[in-house]
């Protein structure tokens, strides 16, 4: 089986014999040594409930119908935008279980790219897509830098709020901490990075602070 970490979507492979009768196993990624829980794929599903257990199991009933409460006080529903919210958070939760990344940027902040050298120095843009590419003359972040690559890097921000850099196969490479990278890099607020002869910083702000106009 094929095991993909849920922070930084490195994949591995694992045998899943090896489960042997646990229902699942906590994995440490040998990337970003993120610890993750993987469910036993040969393991039986849970068992579907039956007619006679659901009249004998009074937990499981409404809470309008269940012992000791009025009848005449049905539970009220959830307002649409706290259920809306609910399904979300629910669903998200199931996709990074499943090792999917879920699309759209973290809710309550701001990501962007301030230019501290190059052609565009001392101009900033805001990053809108969880995935951007950084390029000389094509992608979502424009440098108009001739010694950065046509496609030179991506940055993909995950739905955890954590950013990663990886180079594109440039022709210069791409610099983080002084030191060309070789695969996936987690950045942090306010740290550079450099492609060709442009460096770059991160900035991650609350949205509570620096309301979005």
């Amino acid at each position: 089986m094929i095991v993909v970490c849920v922070a930084c979507q490195a994949r591995f492979q694992y045998d899943e014999t090896r489960f042997g009768e646990v229902r699942s196993k906590r994995f440490k990624c040998p990337k970003c040594s993120h610890v993750f829980e993987v469910l036993n794929p040969l393991s039986a599903p849970p068992p579907e409930p039956t007619f006679s257990s659901l009249l004998t199991a009074p937990q499981d009933l409404p809470l309008d119908r269940a012992p000791g409460r009025p009848q005449d006080a049905p539970t009220p529903p959830l307002p649409p935008s706290a259920a809306q919210t609910t399904a979300k958070r629910d669903r998200e939760a199931m996709l990074a279980a499943a090792g999917l990344q879920v699309t759209g940027l973290p809710p309550g902040l701001r990501f962007s790219l301030a230019f501290l050298s190059g052609p565009q120095a001392s101009t900033v843009q805001v990053l809108e897509t969880p995935r951007i590419i950084i390029g000389r003359e094509e992608g979502d972040v424009i440098t108009q830098d001739p010694e950065t690559s046509r496609r030179h890097a991506l940055v993909e921000i995950h739905r955890d709020g954590t950013v990663w850099i990886s180079d594109q196969q440039s022709t210069n490479g791409t610099l983080v901490n002084g030191e060309r990278i070789t695969g996936p890099v987690q950045l942090s607020s306010q740290q550079e990075f450099t492609c060709g002869n442009s460096t770059f910083m991160l900035l991650v702000r609350s949205t509570d602070d620096f309301p979005l106009h």
